[in-house]
């Protein structure tokens, strides 16, 4: 989703600075609107069913730990900061942690035998 994002970023770049002329990305805007919330909120939701499924041993887990802080600075950034055109200051910060979200399922995958083609791939990440 952050590539198309970025692809149609430039898109609207280019048709800014005249370099070529706006391409069909009518719906492209609201698409990813949503999108910046839907993803957030199945996060939420999940921390949420597995909080009251284990209760406190949930957070005996480091990898829960960490999973539960990403899960909430996301949520705070998607329906709190940005609604509220907060400036956060450098919100890479927080994409770096999706992004380590991302890795570590990555890292699950590698384990299975099934993902035998994926594993490769990580492996050349």
């Amino acid at each position: 989703v952050m590539f198309v994002e970025l692809q149609w970023l430039g898109s609207v770049s280019d048709a800014s600075l005249h370099f070529e002329e706006r391409s069909d990305w009518s719906n492209t805007e609201v698409t990813l609107r949503v999108l910046e919330y839907t993803f957030p909120a199945i996060f939420l939701l999940d921390f949420v069913l597995q909080l009251y499924a284990f209760r406190l041993q949930f957070f005996k887990s480091n990898f829960n730990r960490i999973d539960s802080a990403i899960v909430v600075i996301t949520s705070l950034e998607a329906f709190v900061l940005t609604p509220l055109s907060s400036s956060l200051g450098n919100v890479a910060v927080v994409r770096m942690l999706r992004l380590a979200k991302v890795t570590r399922a990555l890292k699950a995958a590698r384990a299975l035998k099934v993902f035998e083609g994926m594993r490769v791939l990580v492996a050349v990440m």
